[in-house]
């Protein structure tokens, strides 16, 4: 006999040898899994290697141990709709699952009519290394740093002083003040392009007064690949984006301020863009990845796939891989001035 029920939450996508029942789960015959609490989904999808995930809640209605009911086929189009590894909620498990611990991406249209939130995996604590002659600054940013959560392996007050502790005790990130003793120009970016070439795995966060094209080209120069960024001081205040920023670079992305990110997309032959294209190249210049540039302009990947082609085209960067050109791209607009 069917029986409904009130709210459940469904997870589709869970191989048969997930741990469900750890987290209050139960199969049903259909390979779904059924859960009183969308907290504790998520918290068990975030757990399970393997295909992409999907998770609805709603009225569902139990035959035996068969379920049916729009949850379940709304959870199925969120697991068919999400990559190897990736967890997509509808807006309503977002809303009950929502404890300020889980972290969810933006919405995203995946389908027409079906809004989604990616979960972020939980991010381990960052090893860091700070560099700033003011010692206020170092005091204060390794507090705010600490009090978020992250370790803060050791403190500088100039670069010769931050290579020899880089060196004893490799960190996740050196975060280094652009400017430092002895003469105050661009001792902190020297700094930075050492570590990236002594000790590559070592992801360097620079600290700017003022947006300067010409040496954020000079910290993008010294490492194509990423693992870098440079940031206004003034975002120090700002945890979330300081801690975001730490994470794309220890991730290995390139990490450009969004005042600096506009201001690339002023220079340059602007004529020749369009506002599409303007727009995904500020972005590219903040370091963001084509999937990330997909979900926050709302367009399906080959869409974004053609603005992208169609700027390489306009700024005559074709003989060189897809890496080399988009390094290419933002460095020829960081070159320009305005």
């Amino acid at each position: 006999m069917a029986t409904t029920h009130g709210t459940l939450t469904i997870l589709v996508g869970a191989p048969p040898d997930a741990a469900i029942g750890a987290f209050g789960g139960k199969w049903t015959t259909g390979g779904a899994a059924v859960f009183t609490s969308s907290h504790d989904a998520v918290q068990c999808a975030l757990g399970i290697d393997g295909d992409g995930i999907g998770i609805h809640a709603g009225e569902a209605i139990m035959h035996g141990e068969r379920i049916t009911g729009r949850p379940v086929a709304v959870a199925s189009r969120l697991a068919a709709a999400a990559r190897t590894g990736e967890v997509l909620v509808s807006a309503v498990v977002r809303q009950l699952a929502d404890d300020g611990e889980l972290a969810f991406g933006p919405a995203q249209e995946i389908e027409p009519g079906l809004v989604a939130h990616r979960v972020e995996p939980p991010a381990r604590p960052l090893r860091l290394m700070l560099a700033d002659d003011h010692q206020i600054i170092r005091d204060g940013l390794a507090a705010l740093l600490a009090a978020a959560g992250q370790v803060v392996a050791g403190t500088a007050a100039d670069g010769n002083e931050l290579l020899a502790q880089v060196a004893r005790d490799r960190p996740d990130v050196a975060v280094i003040d652009i400017r430092m003793p002895p003469t105050h120009t661009d001792e902190g970016l020297v700094a930075a392009e050492r570590i990236r070439s002594l000790f590559p795995d070592v992801g360097v966060l620079v600290l700017s007064q003022h947006a300067e094209p010409t040496l954020a080209l000079r910290l993008m120069s010294a490492a194509p690949g990423g693992g870098i960024g440079y940031l206004l001081k003034e975002r120090v205040s700002n945890i979330g984006l300081l801690l975001d920023a730490l994470q794309r670079i220890h991730a290995g992305e390139t990490v450009i301020d969004p005042a600096l990110g506009e201001r690339v997309a002023r220079l340059g032959n602007v004529q020749d863009l369009t506002p599409r294209e303007l727009e995904v190249l500020a972005l590219i210049a903040e370091g963001r990845s084509n999937r990330a540039i997909a979900r926050q302009l709302f367009v399906a990947p080959k869409t974004l796939e053609r603005h992208i082609s169609q700027i390489f085209l306009k700024l005559d960067l074709h003989d060189a891989t897809d890496e080399h050109r988009r390094v290419a791209a933002v460095l020829a607009y960081l070159g320009h001035r305005p």
